[in-house]
Parts: structure tokens; sequence; C-alpha cells
């Protein structure tokens, strides 16, 4: 009994013995520091630019209250969002290292190997510098460096990882929104398909009528199918200068504050092109998001 006893002590100072260690080495490490806080950016940003392995840069500017991507393409919203929220949530956790610049290379931190991300107010100021190194292999966190500091950190504070909130290419960073439309804004929706017309008007806010046979409907019977074509999205961007195949579908949705939003989707070529009015950007469907969008079409303009 008296061995147990001898040996549990022993073990229990031994414990002591550590966790005097690691706080001494804890506060060793930290004295006379205190983590940096980065500031909340309370002014617009004019330009954001997301750096990969040191050669491939995308650059978004926002002009005329709209965000591009390349100066080429509209932004997706979503994604800008995205990332100036992050800006403001996104902060240093833990220091591992004090301008150790041998270590950069172990955290993917060296400029031919880390995401850097950063961004600029109205007036041109630099508002913030993130390098953004390896992933941590525990909860959202990835090692970094902050605003030209040599020092490491592993930063964090996100719902998910941070370095996957910039970690965007240019084809995700692009507005793939072909019609983003609520229902009750609808006043009628014409569908125009091998040299035919419908029509597909509301009498109220339950009841449709399709005008082409003078044959009302109610709403709940077509609404997942008239939601899937006004709130319809692109698969991608065409960027090859392709000839474009023969019109298939010409849909014009007509709004209760006068406006209109119309596209119209052609054949197959490589996949199905669809063209938003007024919008130079070519877009694509894939064929099951083409199958989707048909099936959809069908089950309005069918009797």
């Amino acid at each position: 009994m008296a061995n147990i006893q001898k040996k549990y002590i022993i073990l229990s100072s031994i414990v002591v013995v550590l966790a005097v260690i690691l706080i001494l080495t804890v506060t060793l490490k930290n004295k006379g520091y205190s983590l940096p806080q980065l500031k909340a950016i309370n002014t617009q940003l004019s330009e954001i630019t997301i750096t990969r392995n040191g050669n491939e840069t995308i650059t978004i500017k926002f002009n005329d209250n709209k965000w591009t991507v390349n100066d080429k393409y509209n932004a997706d919203t979503k994604a800008i969002e995205s990332i100036t929220n992050a800006f403001n949530n996104i902060q240093p956790v833990e220091l591992l290292s004090r301008g150790n610049t041998e270590i950069l290379d172990k955290y993917s931190l060296t400029d031919n190997e880390a995401l850097i991300v950063k961004a600029k107010d109205t007036s041109s100021k630099e508002v913030r510098n993130i390098k953004f190194g390896m992933k941590a292999n525990f909860g959202n966190l990835v090692y970094g460096q902050i605003n030209n500091d040599k020092n490491v950190y592993l930063i964090g504070n996100t719902p998910i990882n941070p370095k996957d909130i910039f970690d965007k290419t240019e084809d995700d960073l692009i507005n793939k929104t072909i019609s983003s439309v609520r229902i009750d804004d609808i006043n009628k929706i014409t569908i125009s398909y091998n040299n035919n017309s419908y029509t597909l008007e509301k009498t109220d806010s339950t009841n449709w009528t399709k005008t082409w046979n003078n044959q009302n409907i109610n709403q709940d019977d077509i609404y997942t199918s008239l939601y899937f074509i006004v709130n319809l999205r692109a698969d991608g961007l065409i960027k090859d200068n392709i000839q474009r195949a023969n019109l298939l579908y010409k849909v014009e949705i007509y709004l209760s504050d006068g406006t209109t939003v119309n596209y119209n989707i052609y054949a197959k070529t490589d996949n199905y092109e669809i063209e938003l009015v007024n919008d130079d950007t070519r877009y694509y469907l894939l064929e099951s998001s083409f199958q989707d969008l048909e099936t959809k079409i069908n089950n309005i303009i069918q009797n």
C-alpha cells in the first residue's frame, strides 16, 4: 500500500512540474506581448487582390456601385459579401513565432506558396494584407501573417477555415445569376419555343392563366417549376470564342415594377449556352442543369 502511495505522489509531482514548465513557457513566450487585433473596416473597400503561388492574381474592384472581377466580369455578390465579412471577423488567435523566417517554408508561407490577400479603401490605403499558409490540423485555423508583420500566427475566428473563404478562382467569384426574382413580383412570363409563344399571366395572388389555351391554374401546381425558371443560375462562363448554336428557348419575365428579365437558351455545342439579354458575358449550362430547366419549362407549357 505504501509503495502505491509513493508512486502516486511521484506521479503527481511530475504532473505538477510539467504544468509549471508549460505555464512558464507560455508566460515567457508572450512576456510583454499581446496578440494584435485587426480593427474593423468601417469604410467602403475599392479593391481586393488575391494572389496564389506568387504568380496568379485575381483583382476585384468596386466601381459604379458594383464589384467586377479582373475588369471583365460582374462579381458574385454573395462571394464578395463573404470575403468582406471575413475581413472584419478574422483574427490571430495564437502567436507561433516571432520573426523567425526559417519556419515560413514549414508552414507554406513563402511568397511562392502562400495565398496573399490585400484590400484597399477608396483612398487607396491598404487596410488588409494577410498571408495564408498551410491549414492547421485542428479547428478552423490556418498559419498566417498579417499586415507585413513578420510574426507567424494561427489565424481563425470564422465559421469555416478562413483560407477557404479567400482561396477562390476567377470562376468562383464571377456572377452566374441569370435571373433572381420573387414570384410575388411577377405579372406574367412568356416562354417562346419552336416558333410558338406561351404566356402565363397572373390573375390574382394564388392563380394564373395559361393564355394560349385559356386554362386557369393554381400557383401551388406550378410553383416549383416557376421558381426554378425565374431563379436560374448558370454553371459557368464561356470564355472561348465558339460559334453560338441555334436558339431553343426564349424566356421573358415581366415584373410588377414595369421591368423585365429576359434570357435565351441555345442548343448544345460543348454545353448549352444561356444568354442574359443586355449582358455581353456568355454563360453555359451543363447537360444536367439544362435537363432540369427543360423539365420545368415543359411542366408549364405542355397542356
